[in-house]
């Protein structure tokens, strides 16, 4: 096989370049302009061998790289895999990856070449993915193939440190929030991870604008829209004809996100694509409550009053009286929810990891569109919808 890719959580190109010179010291080394490319060649008495690294980071190409994760969590949470709680935990590591190294040499990767990818590998704390859909860990192991199988059974998930909130000490707004947070699981019985940091206080948070996030909550209002009349078994033609009818009274066709966008633009729909955005009443109740329109939030138990919710956008005439009648709650307010959610969705997520249901009646699928949501709202890592994570 000659091609297979490296998947890394770190994006330092230097540090790259640096680790590649660090194993083919004897080699010369050479690279382009913009860093994204790695040329090494090994000369021996009668034959050179030419190895190449092609480099796209979350940085260099931010779009394309989106796109390309999103594909690939899509390729691995389809299979079948045998150990759900590997899994879970290699989704998660997918989730946090910043950079890819596509790999090209002249020959089949030798059992030589691939020691030194496994250098390259662990140095980055890298995963790889090899020929015919196979997932490996740094020590060359199978985590998953196509057929769900793996060779290990247990993985440990590290991330970047850009994924947390602050290298800086956390401010004292911060660790009160915190202590909130956690009295409210102890009241609620529910047993939470003492160890997640605090998160940045309000001096070093922005939040969105009323009018993003007015935007923000008719774009997810619409395409759920979309997706619980397909869901309800509605014919394409007249969801379209509805979701349109919709777009035009709300002056609403620029509010969309690129995936939402491609989704309103298709003729119908997968069905999980379907399922997808029905989900995203759950965060659209969030900006109904961000606007003032839903009073409290409270525990991420149950699923939003769909039609309670969507009247609030139905009885108004355009898109400028939604947005009049608005009241844009504090960044206080939003932080104190963006924190406790933030440890309610890692409840749900360790449940699941571990095979088990979510104490207290918690629902993993409202606490994870919830915290989506709530870390737009506070522009967590700068993301825009597409890309937004809820690392826990």
């Amino acid at each position: 096989m000659r091609n297979c890719a490296i998947y890394s959580s770190q994006f330092d190109l230097e540090q790259l370049y640096e680790i590649i010179q660090s194993i083919y010291p004897d080699a010369s080394t050479q690279r382009r302009e913009d860093r994204t490319h790695i040329q090494v060649i090994q000369k021996k008495w009668f034959s050179k061998k030419t190895k190449c690294f092609n480099i796209m980071t979350s940085q260099t190409h931010p779009e394309e790289f989106s796109t390309m994760i999103q594909g690939m969590l899509g390729f691995l949470s389809q299979i079948e895999g045998r150990n759900a709680a590997l899994q879970e935990k290699v989704l998660i590591k997918c989730s946090t990856l910043n950079m890819v190294i596509g790999i090209e040499t002249e020959e089949d990767i030798s059992e030589e070449f691939f020691n030194e990818l496994l250098q390259l590998a662990e140095a980055l704390d890298a995963v790889i993915f090899w020929g015919g859909g196979s997932l490996l860990n740094a020590q060359g192991q199978l985590l998953l193939d196509v057929n769900g199988e793996s060779e290990v059974e247990d993985y440990t998930v590290t991330a970047h440190t850009s994924y947390l909130d602050d290298t800086r000490p956390p401010s004292a707004d911060a660790v009160e929030r915190k202590a909130r947070s956690e009295q409210r699981l102890t009241e609620e019985g529910i047993p939470y991870n003492v160890n997640l940091p605090a998160r940045a206080g309000e001096k070093d948070t922005t939040i969105r604008t009323k009018e993003e996030v007015a935007q923000r909550a008719v774009a997810l209002c619409l395409a759920a829209l979309k997706g619980e009349c397909l869901g309800a078994g509605e014919s394409s033609d007249d969801t379209a004809a509805l979701v349109q009818e919709v777009i035009d009274k709300y002056d609403a066709s620029t509010f969309f996100s690129p995936d939402e966008k491609s989704f309103l633009d298709q003729h119908g729909a997968e069905q999980q694509e379907v399922i997808r955005f029905s989900w995203g009443y759950e965060a659209y109740h969030v900006m109904l409550w961000a606007l003032g329109y839903v009073e409290e939030l409270g525990a991420p138990t149950e699923l939003c009053n769909v039609s309670k919710d969507v009247g609030y956008l139905q009885q108004k005439d355009s898109f400028a009286e939604f947005l009049s009648e608005a009241t844009l709650r504090s960044k206080s307010e939003m932080l104190d929810e963006a924190d406790l959610i933030y440890r309610y969705n890692w409840v749900c997520v360790n449940s699941r990891i571990k095979g088990e249901a979510a104490p207290a009646g918690l629902n993993p699928g409202v606490a994870y569109e919830r915290h989506r949501a709530l870390n737009w709202l506070i522009c967590y890592l700068d993301q825009n919808w597409d890309e937004v994570r809820t690392d826990t």
